[in-house]
């Protein structure tokens, strides 16, 4: 039976980037190079495959294609099988698709607890698993630039006069001390940039950590509201009961604020009569 795990991507315990991606080569005796590879979808594909056996078809995962749509189908593979499996975990595919670090980085995060709560730790042979194939392909190096022509032959300049020379030479010398006396001043330019950089970072990491926690609690709250709306189908016997429930979850935020300007007694006693034929009917609730 599936383990669904309920947590934010960002908790104390959280590992490094570095030893996901050794966790993930290790399991499917791959050679991932970046957390941002993970966004095809076919690793997660084998890792659902690796905690329960047979409970998704690899023979439809597209392992080293490059194509966007073969990687939509990889997500779609994974999506029914963890539907039939009974996990809940919402995956937003856009996102992940877009192979950007954090995405899939606080994603890898939450499946490395998901992997943890649900693996038995029998023995898993990856590469028979994938029919033998190479995961990730070797890619090809880059082509080599073609040699530039080479340059026409130019008749030869004449030579300066030595009497020229000097002259040149003081006004060359000018140029290099300017440059000197504005060394100072573009060095501290520099690290002022740096230090502002840096500060920007931090705080973007700060808000990523703030927009991740709060995903996490979203996901939690949607679900235990998915729970009650089950409730409230299972329960017909107490229909006053039902329909408060009913109404407090499919309220938007309009209807809150006029409900809260009518009459309060004729809203606490329909509570109140809704409470008591539960409490008259302990065996249905």
């Amino acid at each position: 039976m599936v383990i669904n795990v309920y947590v934010s991507a960002v908790t104390p315990d959280n590992i490094s980037r570095g030893q996901l991606l050794a966790w993930v080569n290790d399991s499917l005796q791959s050679s991932l190079t970046k957390i941002e590879e993970m966004s095809t979808g076919a690793a997660y594909c084998q890792m659902t495959d690796l905690l329960f056996p047979g409970g998704i078809s690899l023979k439809k995962v597209k392992w080293n294609s490059r194509s966007e749509v073969d990687h939509i189908n990889n997500w779609k593979v994974l999506q029914t099988a963890w539907k039939s499996l009974g996990v809940d975990k919402p995956v937003p595919v856009e996102r992940l698709l877009r192979a950007k670090f954090q995405e899939n980085f606080e994603f890898l995060q939450w499946f490395k607890k998901f992997f943890d709560a649900n693996y038995d730790g029998h023995e898993y042979d990856a590469v028979a698993a994938r029919g033998g194939e190479a995961f990730p392909a070797g890619g090809k190096g880059p082509a080599a630039r073609p040699a530039a022509p080479a340059a026409a032959a130019r008749p030869a300049a004449p030579r300066p006069a030595p009497a020229a020379a000097a002259p040149r030479a003081a006004a060359a010398s000018r140029p290099a001390a300017a440059a000197s006396a504005a060394a100072p001043a573009a060095a501290a330019a520099t690290g002022a940039s740096a230090a502002a950089l840096k500060a920007a970072e931090e705080r973007c990491a700060e808000m990523m950590e703030a927009l991740a926690k709060a995903e996490g609690e979203r996901d939690y709250y949607y679900n235990v509201l998915q729970k009650v709306e089950s409730f409230c189908m299972e329960k017909p016997e107490n229909p006053d009961f039902v329909h408060l429930l009913n109404k407090i979850i499919y309220a938007t935020e309009e209807v809150g604020e006029e409900e809260n300007g009518q009459d309060e007694n004729a809203d606490t006693t329909f509570a109140n009569g809704a409470a008591a034929a539960v409490v008259d009917d302990d065996e249905t609730f």
